[in-house]
C-alpha cells in the first residue's frame, strides 16, 4: 500500500494515516506499484520500474507522464509493465496538482486520475494490485470530498450543491476502500490456507521424524552434539517464512482498510448538517467500526489508535461520559517511546474538551498538569500538543478564578502555570495562537507583574515582548483585511489598537533590556533591532536611524544588525524631506556615510548593493551627479549586485545629463562637464551590462540601461553599437519590444524604446523597421481622444530627442566641423525622406500628425540653427502648418478625436512664427472644454504663450496685461487659463507626495511655475519704468514670491532651480538698488532658525 503517493497538499488526516500504516505493520516504502510485486520478470521491466520509482520519489510527475506515454507507444515494452501504466499515470497526475492553482484545472486532472485507476481496475487485478489500487482511489476520492467542503465555506458558494457533491465522493471512497478490504481479506484467506497447509506438512514431517528415531533407554540423556533431522527442507522453511511475512502484511492492509473506512465515515459527517439524523448516523457508524477494532486488537497499537478515535467521536457527539471512559486508559499510558507520547497527548487534549464543558476542573490532576507543562521543542508542537496546552491553560485559569481570596498564593501559582502554557502556544504562532494571546491579555490584568517580587529574566521579558509584537502584527493583518473589505470603522479601531500595542511593545523591550547579562548580548542586540523596526514603523525616524547606525557600527555580526542598518538608511532617506534645510543636508550626509560603512562592512553581500542603491536614489532626488560617481567608486568590486547598481547609476546620471541640458545656457554646466558625465554614465552601463550573469533573466533595469546607452551612442554617431545593443538577445530593448516578453517593458519603457528605435531606424534608413516601430507606437497609444493626445505627446518627445541630438552635434569642440555637419545632414536627410514618404503613402491621421509634429519640432529648435539654416527651419514650420491645416479642413469623426492635439500643435507653431492671435485662438478652443481645462500640458502651454506674448509685444499696456494673465490666469468666454500661479497652486500638494519619477516631474513643473511668476513680475517692473512707484511695488512682490517659496521649500527644487532663483533674486536686488546678495540672506536666517531648533531638541533629549 502506498499512501504517501497521493499528495494533494492537505491529504486526509495525513499524520493519522501514516501512523495507521506503521501500526498496522505496513512499510510506507512498500513497492511503488502492485505489478512490481508480482511481475518483475525482465531486466528492462526492472530498470523501467526503478526509473519510475525515482521520478516519483523526486516529485517529477511531468517527466513520469512522458515516460509512461513512451511505454504505451513502445512495442518492445512487456504486457506486464503496460498493465501498470494506468495506475502509475494516476499517481503522476495527482502529483501535477501540487503546482496547479486553478481549482477547475485541478479538478479536471483529478477526474482523469480517477479514470486511470478505474481503467487499471477494469482488468480485474487481484491481490496486492487490487488492494493498492482500491486504496489509492479511496484516498483520492476523500481528498476531493474534503476540497468540496472547503469550497463550500467560501462566500457566494452554493453550499448545498457542494455538500451533495462531497457526499458522493465520500460514499464512493467508502465503496473503493471496501473493495480494498475485500481484496485484502481474500488474499489473507488464501495465505492463511497456504500457511496452514505448510504447518500441517511440518507437523507430519516432525511426527515421522520422531517415529523413525530408535527408542531411548529409560533415563538416558540425549547427547549434547546430537543433531535432529529437520522436519522441512530449507526450501520449505524459506517458503513458510515468506508466507508468514505476507500474512503479517495482509493483516496490516486489512486493518488499514477498516481504519480508513471508519475515518471516511467521520469525514462524511462534515458534509452533513450538524445534529441531523444523517450526521449522527455517520459518526455512530464510524464509532462502531473503531470500537470493533479496539475490541479485537486492544493490545496492539492499531487498537489503541482506534480507541482514541472512538473517544474523539464521542466528544463530537456530545457523549462526554463515554468519551472520557474511552480515553481514560490512554491518558494513563506511561513512557516516552514510540506512539505513547502522541496517543497520550491526543487523549488528554480531547479529555480537556470534556472537562471544560462539564466544568470538572479538578479532574485535571497533578500528573496530567505536569505532562502539559512539559517543555516541547517548537518543531514538535503539533496541533494536539498546542490544543492540549491551550486547553490546559484555560482550565487552570478557570480553576484559579474559583479560589477564594484566602487562597491567593495558590491562585497566583496556578495563574502562573496558565500563563506559561498560554505563552508557549502563543509563541508557536500556529494553532490556537490567537486564543492564547487573548488569554494572556486576560491573565496580564490579573498578573501585571511577578507577584512574588522577583525580577523576570531577560529571556522571559523578551518572550513577552515578542508575543506583544505577534499580537500587533496579527492586528495589522486584520486591519488590512478590513481595509480591503471597505470596513472603515474596523480599520480605525484597529489602527488605535495597533498604536497602543506598539507603545506596549516598546515599553516591554525597554524594561527587558536592563535585565540583560553578559551572556545575553545576542539577545540584547536583537532587542535593539526590534526597537529600530518599531521606531521606523511609528515614524520616529531619528531614533530608528540612530539605533540602526549603532548596531551597524558596534555589532555588525549580530543577528538583525544588517536589517537594522537598512532601516537606518531608509530613515535617513526619509529625513531628507524635513522642513529645515540644514536638517535635510545633515540627513543626506548621514545617509551617505552609513552607505559607505555598509559597503565596507558587508562588501560581499547584498546589503552593500542595497545601500548603494538607496544612496544613488537619494543623490539623484537631490539633483546630485558627482556623488553618484563617488558611490560607484566606493562600491566593492565583489559586491554580488554590482551590475544592478552600475546600471541604475548609469541610467540616473544620463537622465541628469538630459535634464541639465534643458537649462538656460547661463545655468547649465559646461559642454565639457556634460560630456564627462555622459562618458561616466556610459562606462557604468557598459560595465553593468558586461557583469550580467549568463543565466540572468531580463529585467526592466538592464533593458532601460541598454536603451540609455543606445541614446548616448546615437549622439556620438556609433551606429554599430546602437544596432548591436538595440537587438541584443539578453537586454536589447527592440528585441523585447518585438518579442513575446514585451510585457517586461511596461508602459513608459516600451514607449521610450519604440521612440528611440523609430528615430534610429529612420536615420539609419532601415525604413521597414521604422514603419514597424511607428505602427507599434500607434498600437501602444490605443484609441480615443486621450490616446491621440498620448500618441502626439510621444511623437513630440521623440522630436525633442532628435532636436537634442542635432543640437549636441552643433555644440562642443566639434561644432561646425565638416564631420558634424555631414552627420547632421545625413540624419536630417533620413528624416525628411521618411517623413515625406509617410506623408504621401500613409493617409492615417496619426501618421500625418507625426509628420507635422516632427517638422514642427525641427523648425522650432533653439539650437538647431547650428545645423539647419533659418530658411530650412522656416521650411519645416511651413510643412508642419500645411499638414495641420489640411487635417483640420478634412474634418470627420477621426479628425475630431485628434483635433485638440492638432490645435495644440498649431498654437505652438503660430507662437514660433509670432502670430499671437492665431496661437491664442487655438488655445482658447481647447480650453473651452471643461474636461480639457484640467490638462496640465495645455495649461502650461497657455501660460507660456501669454508670457512670451508679454515679453515680445511692443505695446507696453498690452504686454503688461499679457504678463498679468500669465501670472493670475485668463478667462475668455468658456475658456479658462490658470496661469503660473494657478498651476503652482494645483501642483502644491501632488508635487510633494512622494519621490517617484512621476512626482519628481510634477515637482519640477511646480518650481518652474514659481520661477515664471517671478520672471513675469520682473518684465512687468521693467515695463513700468525704472524707479517708478508701480515698478517698486512689482519688484517687492517679486522679492516676496521668492521669499515665500524659500520658506515653504528651502531646497527650492535642487541645485539647478536654486541657481535660477538666486539669479532672479540678484536681478530683483539690482533693480531695487540694494546689494546683490542673492539667497545668502535667506540662507543665514534659515541657519539661525535651524541652530535654535537643534539646541532646543538637544535640551529636550537630555531631559529624557
Amino acid at each position: 500500500m502506498t499512501l504517501h503517493r497521493i499528495n494533494l497538499g492537505n491529504t486526509f488526516n495525513r499524520t493519522w494515516l501514516i501512523a495507521m500504516s506503521l501500526l498496522a505493520g505496513i512499510a510506507t516504502g512498500a513497492p511503488s506499484s502492485p505489478a512490481a510485486q508480482e511481475n518483475a520478470t525482465s531486466t528492462m521491466d526492472v530498470s523501467t520500474r526503478r526509473l519510475l520509482d525515482a521520478l516519483e520519489e523526486r516529485q517529477m510527475p511531468d517527466v513520469a507522464l512522458w515516460v509512461l506515454n513512451r511505454i504505451e507507444a513502445t512495442a518492445d515494452a512487456s504486457s506486464d509493465i503496460k498493465k501498470d501504466v494506468p495506475y502509475r499515470r494516476a499517481i503522476a497526475l495527482v502529483g501535477t496538482t501540487r503546482t496547479e492553482s486553478d481549482s477547475k484545472k485541478r479538478a479536471a486532472i483529478l477526474d482523469q486520475a480517477e479514470k486511470e485507476i478505474d481503467r487499471f481496475l477494469d482488468d480485474k487485478p487481484g491481490g496486492a494490485q487490487a488492494i493498492a489500487a482500491y486504496t489509492q482511489k479511496g484516498n483520492l476520492l476523500v481528498e476531493r470530498g474534503r476540497s468540496k467542503i472547503e469550497q463550500a465555506k467560501r462566500p457566494d458558494q452554493d453550499v448545498k450543491a457542494l455538500q451533495a457533491e462531497s457526499l458522493q465522493f465520500f460514499d464512493n471512497a467508502i465503496k473503493s476502500l471496501e473493495g480494498a478490504e475485500g481484496a485484502a481479506s481474500e488474499s489473507l484467506k488464501k495465505v492463511d490456507a497456504d500457511l496452514a497447509e505448510m504447518k500441517e506438512k511440518e507437523r507430519k514431517a516432525k511426527e515421522a521424524s520422531e517415529a523413525a528415531e530408535p527408542a531411548k533407554p529409560k533415563g538416558a540423556k540425549a547427547k549434547p552434539d546430537a543433531k535432529k533431522t529437520p522436519a522441512l527442507s530449507s526450501a520449505d522453511v524459506a517458503a513458510m517464512d515468506l508466507l508468514e511475512e505476507k500474512q503479517d502484511s495482509l493483516r496490516g492492509q486489512l486493518l488499514q482498510a477498516r481504519l480508513l473506512i471508519a475515518g471516511v465515515l467521520f469525514e462524511k459527517s462534515k458534509a452533513l448538517e450538524k445534529d441531523s439524523k444523517e450526521w449522527k448516523q455517520a459518526i455512530e457508524d464510524s464509532t462502531k467500526k473503531y470500537g470493533d477494532l479496539f475490541q479485537k486488537y486492544s493490545s496492539r497499537g492499531v487498537g489503541l489508535f482506534a480507541r482514541y478515535y472512538e473517544g474523539r467521536n464521542y466528544v463530537v457527539l456530545g457523549d462526554r461520559v463515554k468519551a472520557l471512559a474511552a480515553l481514560s486508559n490512554l491518558r494513563l499510558l506511561e513512557g516516552e517511546a514510540g506512539i505513547v507520547p502522541s496517543l497520550r497527548t491526543k487523549a488528554i487534549n480531547s479529555s480537556l474538551e470534556c472537562w471544560l464543558e462539564e466544568k470538572k476542573y479538578e479532574e485535571f490532576d497533578e500528573r496530567l498538569q505536569k505532562i502539559a507543562l512539559t517543555s516541547v521543542p517548537p518543531a514538535k508542537l503539533d496541533a494536539d500538543w498546542l490544543g492540549m496546552k491551550y486547553r490546559a491553560a484555560v482550565l487552570l485559569e478557570r480553576r484559579a478564578s474559583e479560589l477564594a481570596d484566602g487562597e491567593k498564593p495558590k491562585r497566583i501559582a496556578i495563574q502562573k502555570d496558565a500563563k506559561k502554557l498560554a505563552l508557549e502556544v502563543a509563541k508557536a504562532n500556529r494553532d490556537f495562537s490567537k486564543e492564547a494571546r487573548d488569554l494572556l491579555a486576560h491573565l496580564e490584568n490579573k498578573l501585571p507583574e511577578d507577584q512574588d517580587g522577583s525580577v523576570a529574566s531577560f529571556k522571559e521579558a523578551m518572550d513577552a515582548a515578542r508575543l506583544l509584537l505577534t499580537t500587533m502584527q496579527s492586528k495589522q493583518a486584520e486591519a488590512k483585511q478590513a481595509e480591503l473589505a471597505g470596513k472603515t470603522d474596523e480599520v480605525e479601531a484597529a489602527a488605535k489598537e495597533i498604536t497602543a500595542g506598539r507603545i506596549k511593545i516598546v515599553e516591554a523591550i525597554r524594561k527587558a533590556m536592563p535585565l540583560a547579562e553578559d551572556a545575553d548580548l545576542d539577545g540584547l542586540n536583537q532587542a535593539r533591532y526590534l526597537l529600530t523596526f518599531l521606531m521606523y514603523d511609528s515614524k520616529q525616524l531619528h531614533a530608528a536611524a540612530a539605533l540602526g547606525t549603532f548596531l551597524a557600527e558596534r555589532y555588525p555580526n549580530s543577528k538583525g544588525s544588517r536589517q537594522a542598518a537598512k532601516i537606518a538608511m531608509a530613515s535617513w532617506q526619509q529625513l531628507q524631506k524635513q522642513e529645515v534645510a540644514a536638517w535635510r543636508v545633515d540627513a543626506k550626509t548621514q545617509c551617505m556615510q552609513l552607505a559607505e560603512r555598509i559597503m565596507g562592512t558587508w562588501p560581499d553581500d547584498s546589503e552593500s548593493a542595497d545601500a548603494a542603491l538607496i544612496a544613488i536614489a537619494s543623490e539623484t532626488e537631490s539633483q546630485g551627479v558627482d556623488s553618484v560617481l563617488s558611490i560607484i567608486k566606493k562600491l566593492p568590486a565583489q559586491s554580488p549586485r554590482r551590475s544592478e547598481v552600475l546600471l541604475r547609476a548609469g541610467g540616473a546620471m544620463w537622465r541628469k545629463v538630459l535634464e541639465k541640458r534643458r537649462l538656460e545656457q547661463e545655468l547649465r554646466p559646461t559642454d565639457k562637464e556634460l560630456a564627462e558625465w555622459r562618458l561616466e554614465a556610459a562606462k557604468a552601463i557598459d560595465e553593468g551590462l558586461r557583469l550580467l550573469p549568463e543565466d540572468a533573466a531580463a529585467s526592466p533595469v538592464s533593458i532601460s540601461a541598454a536603451l540609455a546607452r543606445c541614446q548616448m551612442a546615437m549622439e556620438s554617431g556609433d551606429d554599430e553599437f546602437v544596432a548591436k545593443t538595440l537587438e541584443h538577445p539578453k537586454y536589447g530593448p527592440w528585441t523585447f519590444a518585438t518579442g513575446k516578453d514585451v510585457a517586461i517593458l511596461g508602459g513608459p519603457l516600451l514607449e521610450s524604446t519604440l521612440s528611440v528605435a523609430l528615430r534610429y531606424f529612420i536615420q539609419s534608413e532601415q525604413l521597414v523597421k521604422a514603419q514597424q516601430a511607428m505602427d507599434k507606437l500607434e498600437s501602444v497609444a490605443g484609441e480615443g481622444e486621450e490616446a491621440s493626445a498620448k500618441l502626439t505627446g510621444m511623437y513630440l518627445l521623440m522630436g525633442r530627442d532628435l532636436q537634442a541630438q542635432l543640437e549636441n552635434l552643433g555644440a562642443g569642440d566639434g561644432a561646425g566641423s565638416p564631420e558634424s555637419k555631414a552627420k547632421a545632414a545625413a540624419i536630417l536627410g533620413g528624416f525628411e525622406k521618411f517623413l515625406d514618404g509617410v506623408a504621401k503613402r500613409d493617409p492615417k491621421v496619426s501618421s500625418q500628425i507625426w509628420v507635422a509634429t516632427t517638422y514642427l519640432t525641427l523648425g522650432s529648435g533653439k539650437g538647431t540653427g547650428a545645423i539647419a539654416s533659418k530658411d530650412k527651419a522656416a521650411g519645416y514650420l511651413a510643412k508642419a502648418a500645411a499638414v495641420y491645416e489640411e487635417l483640420l479642413k478634412k474634418g470627420g469623426d477621426e479628425i475630431t478625436k485628434f483635433e485638440p492635439s492638432i490645435r495644440l500643435k498649431m498654437s505652438n507653431l503660430y507662437r514660433e512664427r509670432e502670430k499671437w492671435d492665431e496661437a491664442q485662438k487655438h488655445i482658447d478652443w481647447i480650453l473651452e472644454d471643461l474636461k480639457r481645462q484640467n490638462s496640465l500640458e495645455v495649461q502650461t502651454m497657455a501660460a507660456e504663450l501669454l508670457q512670451v506674448m508679454g515679453e515680445k509685444t511692443v505695446d507696453k499696456a498690452k504686454a503688461d496685461d499679457y504678463l498679468k494673465q500669465a501670472i493670475a490666469g485668463r478667462k475668455n468666454g468658456k475658456s479658462v487659463t490658470w496661469g503660473w500661479g494657478g498651476i503652482a497652486n494645483k501642483l502644491s500638494r501632488q508635487a510633494f507626495s512622494g519621490n517617484d519619477e512621476k512626482v519628481l516631474k510634477l515637482r519640477n513643473q511646480f518650481f518652474t511655475a514659481r520661477l515664471n511668476i517671478t520672471k513675469c513680475r520682473l518684465v512687468r517692473a521693467e515695463l513700468a519704468g525704472a524707479n517708478s512707484e508701480n515698478s517698486k511695488k512689482i519688484l517687492e512682490s517679486a522679492f516676496n514670491d521668492i521669499v515665500i517659496t524659500y520658506k515653504l521649500y528651502p531646497e527650492l527644487g535642487g541645485n539647478d532651480f536654486r541657481k535660477q532663483f538666486n539669479a532672479l533674486m540678484e536681478k530683483i536686488q539690482k533693480a531695487q538698488g540694494v546689494a546683490t546678495t542673492g539667497l545668502t540672506g535667506l540662507d543665514k536666517a534659515a541657519k539661525d532658525a535651524a541652530d535654535a531648533a537643534a539646541a532646543g531638541a538637544s535640551t529636550a533629549a537630555k531631559g529624557t
